[in-house]
């Protein structure tokens, strides 16, 4: 019986003990999770790509010089990087053709200077750089130039990411480069004056915001 006690008694004592010590394997664990938590989050917020929107869309223009009159149209690829709600910088690429076939790279600056209830307006003026090319029946003729285009863009937001965008614009045209070839014989003007053009643009398509 005194044996038995004993054993019942240490048994109780043992219990208590364990009871009594404290637990550190639960101690700090709430905080390294809070700590990847803040981690990740401050991830999203910082990435790059949040301030970059591509577009791409249908691109037109009407050109008219006396005589002479083109109607181009054809496709555009761009992006534009916000570097703030008002500011932005752009880069885009031109691809166009009518009895000329007409490529341009410009980029400039692009000011948001209206947004409200899903609609949004930007202006924009950049610098670009273009060649124009052509031939017909043995003669062909190549072109460089300098241009200056400016436009206004107004845009619908179906998503804060998806966006239908219209826009028309100006561009000047200064030729820097000139040649003409008829049956293997050409002729290098360099730069001709009269060969400077002007006209309206517009475009359409869709852009995407990260």
């Amino acid at each position: 019986m005194k044996k038995l006690l004993v054993i019942g008694t240490l048994s109780l004592i043992s219990s208590l003990t364990l009871a009594n010590k404290p637990l550190p394997i639960q101690y700090g664990s709430p905080v390294v999770l809070s700590d990847e938590r803040g981690q990740n989050h401050y991830t999203q917020a910082s990435s790059p790509l949040n301030n970059i929107s591509l577009n791409a869309g249908y691109v037109g223009g009407m050109i008219d010089k006396d005589d002479f009159k083109l109607r181009l149209k054809g496709l555009e690829l761009g992006g534009t990087y916000s570097l703030n709600k008002k500011v932005g910088i752009f880069a885009k690429y031109e691809q166009q053709k009518d009895e000329l076939k007409f490529k341009e790279f410009s980029a400039g600056a692009v000011y948001n200077f209206y947004e409200r209830n899903n609609v949004y307006m930007s202006g924009s003026a950049g610098l670009g750089y273009s060649w124009v090319d052509g031939k017909d029946d043995g003669f062909k003729v190549e072109l460089e130039y300098l241009t200056f285009p400016i436009g206004v863009e107004a845009g619908y937001k179906f998503t804060p990411n998806v966006a239908v965008y219209g826009g028309l614009g100006y561009k000047w045209m200064y030729n820097q480069d000139s040649e003409a070839c008829f049956e293997g014989d050409c002729i290098d003007a360099g730069n001709v004056s009269e060969l400077d053009f002007n006209g309206t643009t517009y475009r359409a398509g869709f852009r995407y915001t990260f």
